[in-house]
């Protein structure tokens, strides 16, 4: 995203790879940075070829960095220390000025506070809760405000809480994000386990996702007995929403998962996704690096859930890409069993984690990824394809597929 005006040194964007950071037509101005004061994050000007392009790093190796426009959903090759034109230190829109990190820390800030107001209200009418992830745990473990526009905060709570919790939210102001799924595929739904509220704040999406439970599954299809119990994950939320701890950031207390429970449930959040993301892994290892886990519960708590297919693949990627510092014994004990270690191997140990999917595609990979990972032996799987859920997310998916677009 960049085009060339006179000098490297200023750039004017061009395009919407780097909205809602950068916007077309901005003037980018651009300093010089060496290639070891690079962090994940900075957004850098890149020489590509005969042209520019301006985008967010992502990923750091010894000698190499990725780079990938916050509204692409495909990484870039990678980028050498020669292509590197400088880093952005200003923008300029409209006339005015500003500072990437400045606009950062203003959505942090006015973020958090929402937050604060939120867990206030939670608290002052008696509602359980628990920061599952969000900006809270980002301020506590990285120590900073983020360099990134943050996206939105899980609060897990129990669901005959529910209705305190969405006249609160609805008294702040904050609306109910509609559901994509369509009215017959809503009513095939045996079990809502999450459900988004947003509002809009000084020209920034403040987003609240609350969660009923431990959510790694697929939330269109509701439950999914073949391939992993509902009591388990009913036995599993509880268990941890038994075992907080808490946290103070900036003068303010919140509950979080032990340190053991949150590496195990950001693994599983990743598992929900594919394995992909760089900032998630980026995060876990920091969290691994700072607060080291307690092995032996985690190794008890993966096997007494059977979340070893889930947790196993997210270790080995972190070894792979952070040279994350994990016991090696602890993987060891998770080994997931024959059929899901072939799995692991061909489809996932040498995944690319930084390349994006479209929405469909990644529906289609994840239902695959939670079939063929499943504790269960295949002729219980089998019986998944009698779920109602899975047998019309499979016709709307052909149906999708097979559709001509309309031309123009």
């Amino acid at each position: 995203m960049g085009k060339l005006i006179k000098i490297p040194r200023i750039i004017k964007t061009f395009g919407d790879s780097m909205y809602p950071l950068l916007l077309d037509q901005d003037i980018l101005y651009l300093q010089k940075i060496t290639f070891l004061k690079i962090k994940v994050n900075d957004i850098i000007t890149v020489r590509e070829k005969d042209h520019y392009f301006t985008h967010r790093v992502i990923y750091k190796g010894k000698n190499y960095l990725l780079t990938k426009g916050d509204h692409n959903p495909i990484v870039d090759k990678k980028v050498y220390p020669k292509d590197i034109i400088g880093i952005v230190e200003n923008v300029k829109r409209g006339g005015k000025m500003f500072n990437p990190g400045q606009l950062y820390l203003f959505q942090s800030t006015l973020y958090f506070g929402e937050i604060v107001r939120i867990k206030n209200m939670l608290e002052k009418n008696n509602i359980e809760m628990l920061f599952l992830k969000g900006l809270p745990l980002h301020l506590y473990f990285e120590k900073a405000h983020p360099k990134r526009l943050y996206a939105d905060c899980d609060i897990l709570i129990k669901p005959k809480d529910f209705p305190k919790v969405k006249k609160i939210l609805r008294k702040f102001g904050y609306k109910k994000v509609e559901d994509s799924l369509s009215q017959e595929h809503q009513k095939l739904k045996n079990k809502q386990s999450e459900i988004s509220f947003m509002k809009t704040l000084n020209g920034f999406h403040v987003v609240f996702d609350i969660h009923f439970e431990i959510v790694f599954l697929m939330t269109q299809l509701g439950e999914l007995n073949p391939l992993y119990p509902q009591d388990k994950i009913d036995a599993l939320t509880k268990e941890f929403m038994d075992d907080r701890r808490s946290i103070t950031v900036l003068g303010e207390d919140f509950p979080i998962l032990s340190r053991t429970n949150l590496l195990i449930y950001l693994c599983l959040h990743l598992f929900h996704h594919n394995f992909s993301g760089a900032y998630r892994y980026d995060f876990i290892d920091k969290i691994i690096r700072s607060d080291r886990p307690d092995y032996k519960k985690l190794t008890e708590t993966v096997k007494k859930y059977s979340l070893q297919n889930f947790i196993y693949p997210c270790f080995i990627l972190l070894s792979r890409y952070y040279q994350t510092p994990l016991s090696k014994k602890t993987v060891s004990a998770i080994r997931p069993n024959k059929s899901a270690l072939r799995f692991i191997k061909k489809n996932i140990a040498n995944m690319n984690i930084f390349k994006g999917e479209e929405r469909i595609g990644s529906g289609v990979k994840r239902f695959q990824m939670i079939f063929c990972l499943s504790p269960y032996p295949l002729y219980k799987k089998i019986l998944v394809f009698f779920n109602k859920e899975v047998l019309y997310s499979v016709f709307w998916v052909f149906y999708k597929k097979l559709k001509p677009s309309k031309s123009f």
